[in-house]
């Protein structure tokens, strides 16, 4: 039977380093003792537009840029010689026509038998791709910081004006969160009122009626920059403002628009997906926290003020002219209080219906809110009754008040009650302390209403003055 010969294999031949080493798929380049190219191969020359024998003869550091040549001669060259190799240097390549291409480079050394350097054999990676995917991971780091940190802010600024009890605390701590949550130069928070927007609080170095102009603020984040804007007196305005962009972000009440939080900055910059969420964040979280504090105003506006009217109630009458009279009763001053009821009103209801009733009833409220001292305090005490508190005025003053009001009351009902008109029973309390002991609420309330009785008995329409 024939033999089998046992597979084996063959020693390589010089012919096939060589071919090995020309079809490597890195750049390869061997240099003599001196540092000089010897030797390179097909890709390093494909790579870098030198020619074969353009490479031969030159040092590796004349393939390199200024900075990698330094840091070649200086720290990699002197390891190489002391270590004998050198793993992943980057370094940036120069090619023939002036690209800069980023590499990795490995560097071993070849020694004889008795130890003397032979040559150098350098292996050279691309590493244009790997510098991209660096550069990249390096941005999305960064992006994920300032994310990190701009959420931070908007935290810290959220949990700051949560706390606020009053429209005017909401406003500068809301302007300076977003200042800080934005690195914007300037930030202002402005509030809609009937008459436009109104600057509650920051900074604003453009007012913000000349920025929208004919625009009219949505729901949407209005953004400007000095490079987009065709109004060139805007544009004009800006720039001598020192401001490149701004960014306008409305505060929602539903689909209505209560106020904008405005942000100035010195260079544009552009909004992302990320920047913009941030702003409609703040802005939602500060429209709950103005409609909260609205609705406390709103119910607290309730509890003191008569809902017909917009007078001071009984709760706030008590509470004012108990305040009142221990100021006088400790200064040592007159009070006067002054007791309105009117004559007819029940006429224009059984003639009328009651929403002319109510009507009758906000103008007298608007009429006595004209005729009294800047710091008297006028309510309604109840149906067709008023009570006007009166710090420092003596009979003189009382009196005087009160036939202003008893006038003005019997002005014609003109667009609520044509041709009708009503009068008013006045009684005036008008107390003199003297280092008397202090006299209750209901004391002087008691001598106000037996004043207007008086007034009443009378004939009506009259005034009635009682010192106490």
């Amino acid at each position: 039977a024939p033999r089998i010969r046992r597979g084996h294999r063959d020693a390589m031949t010089t012919d096939d380093l060589a071919a090995l080493y020309d079809a490597a798929p890195c750049g390869l380049l061997t240099t003599d003792p001196e540092g000089r190219i010897t030797r390179a191969n097909a890709a390093l020359a494909a790579w870098t537009g030198y020619s074969r024998d353009q490479l031969a003869g030159r040092t590796i550091a004349e393939l390199l840029d200024p900075g990698s040549r330094i840091f070649y001669e200086t720290r990699q060259l002197p390891v190489l010689l002391l270590d004998g190799e050198v793993h992943e240097v980057a370094v940036n390549v120069i090619a023939a026509d002036g690209t800069r291409l980023p590499a990795l480079m490995t560097s071993t050394t070849v020694t004889d038998a008795d130890g003397a350097l032979e040559r150098i054999d350098v292996a050279v990676f691309d590493a244009s791709r790997r510098e991209d995917w660096e550069r990249q991971l390096l941005a999305a780091r960064r992006a994920a910081e300032e994310s990190e940190a701009r959420t931070r802010a908007l935290q810290e600024a959220s949990a700051a004006f949560a706390g606020c009890d009053t429209e005017d605390e909401l406003a500068v701590m809301l302007a300076a969160g977003a200042r800080h949550a934005f690195s914007a130069a300037d930030s202002a928070v402005h509030f809609a009122t009937a008459g436009g927007f109104v600057l509650a609080g920051g900074t604003e170095p453009v007012d913000l009626h000349a920025l929208l102009g004919d625009r009219e603020l949505d729901e949407h984040i209005l953004v400007l920059r000095t490079d987009e804007e065709e109004d060139e007196q805007l544009v004009a305005t800006l720039e001598e403002a020192r401001v490149a962009e701004i960014t306008v972000t409305p505060l929602l009440d539903g689909d209505q628009v209560i106020g904008a939080i405005t942000c100035f900055f010195g260079r544009a910059r552009g909004l992302d997906d990320l920047q913009t969420d941030l702003h409609y964040a703040l802005a939602r979280q500060a429209a709950q926290v103005l409609r909260r504090i609205r609705l406390q105003a709103l119910l607290e506006a309730y509890a003191l003020h008569d809902p017909l009217t917009g007078l001071a109630n009984r709760t706030a009458l008590r509470s004012s002219l108990s305040d009142a009279l221990a100021t006088a009763t400790e200064a040592r001053t007159p009070i006067a209080l002054i007791f309105v009821d009117l004559d007819g009103f029940k006429e224009i209801n059984d003639v009328f219906d009651h929403g002319v009733g109510d009507e009758v009833l906000r103008e007298v409220a608007s009429r006595l809110n004209a005729n009294i001292r800047q710091g008297d305090v006028v309510g309604r005490f109840g149906g067709d009754e008023f009570l006007i508190v009166c710090e420092g005025a003596d009979e003189v003053a009382a009196e005087a008040i009160a036939e202003r009001i008893r006038a003005a009351i019997r002005a014609p009902l003109l667009g609520i009650a044509d041709e009708r008109a009503i009068s008013a029973s006045i009684g005036v309390a008008v107390y003199r302390p003297a280092g008397r002991d202090p006299l209750s609420t209901a004391d002087i309330f008691r001598f106000a209403d037996k004043a207007m009785y008086a007034s009443k008995d009378a004939g009506k329409d009259r005034v009635s003055v009682t010192t106490i």
